[in-house]
């Protein structure tokens, strides 16, 4: 085997190693409120997130225990979390197609509401 052939499988075998979202599938960071966080369900609680929608994504849906509750245009930015009812709760930032359907490219975090 020549060293040219070596060079390309390996490059091939590594590319193939990497995750999907490190070859720009996109990625959702979710800043605040923490995973785990307590909220008071009285206050305005906001959401603080950052996003890369890959080449598939073009903006973001907000979601409250699988509900959408916000479409967001920004990439980055905050969110006011509005009637958040006492409990456990999954708040989600997923990226949308400009059909507005989700690509599975999303940030989750879970809260205590009180």
């Amino acid at each position: 085997m020549n060293g040219k052939h070596v060079s390309t499988t390996l490059a091939l075998g590594l590319l193939l190693a990497l995750p999907l979202a490190a070859i720009g599938q996109g990625k959702v960071t979710i800043t605040s409120p923490a995973e785990g966080a307590t909220l008071d369900a009285m206050d305005e609680n906001k959401l603080v997130y950052e996003v890369d929608p890959g080449p598939r994504g073009n903006h973001v849906h907000i979601y409250v225990d699988d509900k959408e509750v916000g479409i967001l245009r920004k990439l980055k930015g905050s969110y006011t979390l509005e009637s958040l009812s006492s409990g456990k709760r999954d708040i989600c930032v997923k990226v949308v197609n400009k059909a507005h359907v989700p690509i599975g490219t999303e940030g989750c975090v879970k809260v205590t509401v009180k």
